[in-house]
């Protein structure tokens, strides 16, 4: 078992990933788009059900595209290793700065930002992973 893993390639990363988002999004966009009067007639299972598969596709999905990459660096040679390293040490540092910062803000201005302050950073976090990486590729070039 662990010589198939290792050798397994995880074929089709990019495609899946575009896959998953586009199922995980889909079902909401399409209940929103919904008059209110088809929307109060549809039983709650209907969407449990709907929202239940869409994220955990969507979760699977994501979960064999980050284990694809995670094993494509891991199998690269030492200098992408250590971009990526580099790259995830400027984006975590990124965002504890912004998430203290953001706490901080959201507390005493916007009490109800709070709710959303895991999707503000996420998209933080994935802005300076790409910002950090390219920084550093142009370090070591």
């Amino acid at each position: 078992m662990k010589n198939i893993l290792k050798n397994f390639s995880f074929p089709y990363k990019t495609t899946i990933l575009i896959l998953s988002s586009i199922v995980l999004f889909v079902p909401m966009f399409a209940f929103a788009m919904l008059p209110i009067e088809q929307t109060i007639r549809i039983p709650k299972y209907i969407y449990r059900a709907t929202l239940f598969l869409s994220t955990l596709l969507g979760t699977i999905g994501f979960i064999y595209c980050t284990l694809g990459y995670h094993f494509q660096i891991l199998r690269g040679d030492e200098l992408k290793l250590k971009i990526h390293l580099e790259s995830l040490n400027i984006a975590f540092t990124t965002s504890l700065v912004f998430l203290f910062a953001l706490i901080f803000v959201f507390l005493n201005f916007a009490p109800t930002m709070l709710n959303y302050i895991l999707v503000i950073l996420s998209v933080i976090a994935i802005i300076a992973y790409v910002l950090g990486a390219e920084f550093v590729k142009d370090k070591y070039q």
